[in-house]
């Protein structure tokens, strides 16, 4: 049993993201490992009343923490990390073939779709390192100028999960959008996407200070340790959890 509060507030969800230091949102096949099983009855559907805004709403506080880190890295879906945990995370995604495309790794692409990846992540990830932050709209229009076509939002979908799948982005922030004539908020959201160095403030050191200033997404562990490590984490939660689920999602 996991002693976390129920979520009902977002000082809960950050909480209950501290707690485990990597949680995903929805469920994913390890029962009771997800912000979707521990938020309290009434509070999981988005109501526009005001009297309760949800983990969709939510989930902006925590992102704005400074130490948690959010975007679809577990198996395809959202979840949040901590820093301490996200860095483990980081160390393994990005020695993988398949996701160093964005950095234009070698990686014989053989579908269509990692073949558009292999094309198009290089050119969203640099925009991004670049500017900062950019929002999907406008690494559309970036994409859409390289390719000399336009790139549908369904694709531009796919390049952002990819690179926060290879660890490359996260989300960087919200704004909450204000529609119709009354301004009212319904839960719609725009998000930036930034890399996790600029979200977790990598310090670009001086080589004075290089040995007093700590990288915070640094880890001393191979590629292979820093995955059984996190693994070992989530069991230490959830001894019963099925191994083949546990890799799938890391």
């Amino acid at each position: 049993m996991n002693p976390v509060r129920p979520i009902d507030s977002p000082e809960a969800m950050i909480a209950a993201i501290l707690h485990f230091g990597i949680l995903p949102f929805f469920k994913c096949g390890v029962p009771g490992w997800s912000v979707e099983e521990l938020t309290a009855p009434g509070c999981w559907i988005f109501e526009d009343d005001d009297a309760v805004l949800g983990p969709w709403d939510w989930k902006i506080d925590a992102v704005r923490e400074g130490d948690i880190a959010y975007g679809k890295f577990l198996g395809g879906k959202a979840a949040f990390a901590t820093v301490e945990w996200y860095r483990e995370l980081m160390n393994w995604r990005r020695s993988q073939p398949r996701w160093r495309m964005a950095v234009g790794g070698r990686y014989r692409a053989t579908t269509a779709h990692d073949k558009l990846m292999k094309r198009l992540a290089p050119v969203a990830l640099d925009a991004i390192r670049k500017a900062g932050a950019l929002e999907a709209r406008e690494l559309r229009l970036i994409c859409s100028a390289h390719e000399q076509a336009p790139v549908k939002k369904n694709v531009m979908d796919s390049i952002v999960q990819f690179l926060q799948m290879g660890t490359w982005t996260v989300i960087g922030d919200f704004e909450r959008v204000y529609r119709g004539p009354d301004l009212t908020y319904n839960g719609w959201q725009r998000a930036s996407n930034t890399t996790p160095d600029e979200l977790f403030a990598v310090p670009d050191l001086p080589v004075a200070t290089a040995s007093t200033r700590k990288d915070p997404l640094a880890t001393s562990l191979t590629p292979a340790a820093s995955r059984a490590r996190l693994i070992a984490h989530i069991r230490d939660f959830f001894p019963d959890a099925d191994q083949k689920v546990l890799e799938k999602l890391v």
